[in-house]
């Protein structure tokens, strides 16, 4: 997709989001790996939870690695055990594309505990998927507010939902501050690419169109 807008302020550290269903005021949004911007929680005492955690670490959005997950949450569990493997689940749904079914999951681990900053983390991220960028930006400052432990990936899909929501200087802020946290990381740097390009195409282009510029 094309991107015509950027933030008036200048930097060479700008980038933008995840993936994202929709059309923006200003601008598309480029695509990213889901399973690069989501939080991944492998802690579990249950075997059954443990599987299905392995399920979503290595990215098993088949149908085994659903069911697994699903057999886990037919137990008996503790709240902690339950709210990792409906995180965990609403991973791979994510990954498969069902992101109201992810959504759904990530809301019920937040329901057993409020302050599990890694399901606020997930579900503002599946939000920004599903096209509703206001309750994600809410979700994902929820997320930075409880101590998630990939606060760069709060950052990056809070700046996505502020694009989409024609905000973009605060999405500026917030790709600059997911880039600071995590220098390295491929999704920034793409989108640091993209805010450059386009801010040095526009200036090439009011250049052209400014007679005085010539002179």
């Amino acid at each position: 997709m094309s991107r015509h807008c950027v933030p008036g302020r200048h930097s060479t550290h700008v980038l933008a989001f995840t993936a994202l269903l929709g059309v923006l005021a200003c601008a598309g949004v480029a695509a990213a790996d889901d399973r690069d911007t989501v939080a991944r929680t492998t802690l579990g005492g249950d075997r059954a939870v443990q599987g299905c955690s392995q399920a979503a670490a290595h990215g098993d959005v088949t149908d085994v690695g659903i069911n697994l997950c699903d057999m886990a949450l037919r137990r008996r569990l503790s709240d902690a055990d339950r709210g990792a493997a409906l995180i965990n689940r609403g991973v791979l749904h994510l990954g498969r594309h069902e992101i109201q079914a992810s959504v759904s999951d990530f809301e019920a681990a937040i329901v057993i505990n409020p302050r599990n900053a890694e399901a606020h983390l997930n579900r503002g991220a599946a939000l920004v998927q599903l096209g509703q960028p206001g309750p994600a930006v809410a979700a994902l400052t929820t997320a930075l507010s409880l101590g998630v432990r990939q606060p760069h990936k709060a950052y990056y899909n809070r700046g996505a939902a502020r694009e989409a929501l024609g905000d973009l200087r605060g999405a500026y802020e917030d790709y600059t501050t997911a880039l600071e946290i995590e220098p390295d990381w491929g999704p920034a740097e793409a989108e640091v690419a993209r805010f450059v390009r386009t801010r040095q195409e526009r200036l090439a282009g009011v250049l052209a169109n400014d007679p005085n510029a010539q002179r």
